[in-house]
């Protein structure tokens, strides 16, 4: 029985579909993990020279029950999935175009799918064309001989891909860094993709962790909470941005909120997951991001709330300076000297002394902000280097300071790491005028 969307082939196609079809894949994967999967598996059936005579997507989710089908396939760009709760990282694809991905690199897709209703398992068949993705046929349904739900997407007339590709390190690395993060994040719930049966790995991806616990109290003291926060800093880009997961105390997500380390001015790629019965009653609908008012009943969870956030924001300010400190910081550095932004310098002690000192608060400069220099000119940066470098050359090093402490927010730490950087450009131990106790 054929049934037709409510959009064109044309505007199908003209709807952003992937390009790639790493990401083509990827969209059925997501679908999968959508639907309640705890498993994907994605399966290659090809000859020995690589011809592929189709690509398989099994999942282990709650199927396509008959009843949404009209909601789920029929309405392009306006998917059920997007009156679900939000800001999840369950539910990915909110415009309906994961099921047309396909039509990228083969000509037919049919997804057997098994679902359950008034407690029976039941399962039908559903196929969309390329050549005719406006409309798609169901057949088959019946009462199922499996016993368990789940859907199977088929890919048929695969054209323009190898089965090699979905063996290369290129693919893999992409399904690592795209599903990484999350497969983490269901870790003790089992979640796994595999490809022809060998199960994905990510952990190559993982450059540094870090477990702590906290325990916060309520205003009168009368109520405490223990969270356990786990970090993790990625190696490379991963397929999320950069947020606090909030697991409640049976390891599942109920929300998550971002950082506010989501900036390109470096590559601090991380993660932070905290779990705590704190969360067993959180309301993740009443998330809004610029406030918390809304999120608890009580006064008391409210503060807990507040302070935990001051605390992870702490927590990932220190953990971003150490990164930068260690890695970014030198990157940088040679990056100014590369591209001719430092002013020039001859081999003189007086201007050798001078350089190292410009190096050395640049470098204090850009731990205490990473976008310090991030979207800035380059005929900008130079101006500002040239001019803390004039200050220094007609000994105005007290003048500085005052300077980066009106643009930047200083702890009484940096502000001392700076001072004692300037201190060395002059002789004049009264440069800085000591501060009253």
């Amino acid at each position: 029985m054929k049934k037709s969307t409510k959009i064109t082939n044309q505007s199908i196609e003209s709807a952003g579909l992937p390009k790639d079809p790493k990401h083509a894949i990827a969209e059925y994967i997501w679908n999968g993990f959508d639907a309640k999967a705890t498993r994907i598996d994605l399966f290659i059936e090809s000859n020995e020279l690589g011809y592929i005579s189709h690509i398989g997507i099994q999942d282990n989710g709650e199927g396509i029950p008959l009843e949404t089908l009209s909601f789920s396939f029929g309405n392009f760009l306006d998917s059920i999935k997007k009156n679900r709760l939000k800001r999840s990282s369950y539910t990915r694809g909110k415009k309906g175009k994961g099921r047309f991905s396909f039509s990228l690199f083969a000509t037919r897709a049919i997804w057997n799918t098994v679902f359950q209703e008034d407690g029976n398992l039941l399962s039908y068949r559903i196929q969309i064309d390329r050549e005719s993705k406006e409309q798609y046929d169901i057949g088959g349904n019946s009462k199922a001989e499996h016993t368990n739900t789940g859907t199977q997407v088929i890919l048929e007339g695969v054209f323009g891909l190898n089965a090699a590709f979905f063996e290369t390190d290129e693919f893999k690395n992409f399904l690592a860094q795209e599903f990484g993060w999350f497969l983490y994040l269901n870790k003790e719930r089992n979640y796994a993709i595999s490809i022809n049966g060998k199960l994905l790995v990510y952990e190559h991806l993982i450059q540094e962790t870090d477990l702590l616990s906290w325990t916060a109290y309520s205003p009168d003291g009368d109520v405490s909470y223990n969270f356990t926060i786990n970090y993790i800093r990625w190696n490379q880009p991963i397929g999320d941005r950069y947020y606090y997961y909030f697991l409640d105390s049976e390891k599942k997500e109920i929300a998550k909120i971002l950082s506010s380390f989501n900036n390109n001015a470096i590559n601090f790629h991380h993660s932070v997951f905290v779990e705590s019965t704190f969360f067993d009653h959180f309301e993740r609908q009443d998330i809004i991001l610029s406030t918390d008012d809304n999120l608890f009943s009580g006064k008391a969870k409210q503060v807990i709330y507040r302070n935990l956030l001051l605390e992870l924001r702490d927590l990932l300010d220190r953990k971003q300076k150490k990164y930068v400190l260690e890695h970014a910081v030198s990157v940088k550095l040679t990056d100014l000297e590369r591209k001719r932004l430092l002013p020039d310098y001859t081999d003189s002690e007086t201007d050798v002394k001078r350089k190292d000192v410009l190096l050395a608060l640049i470098k204090e400069i850009y731990i205490v902000d990473p976008r310090i220099f991030f979207g800035i000119k380059p005929e900008l940066v130079r101006t500002y280097l040239g001019f803390i470098d004039l200050l220094l050359q007609s000994k105005k090093s007290n003048d500085i300071l005052p300077i980066i402490d009106k643009a930047l927010t200083l702890t009484d730490k940096e502000r001392n790491r700076i001072k004692e950087i300037l201190l060395t450009s002059t002789n004049d131990e009264n440069a800085f005028p000591k501060e009253e106790k």
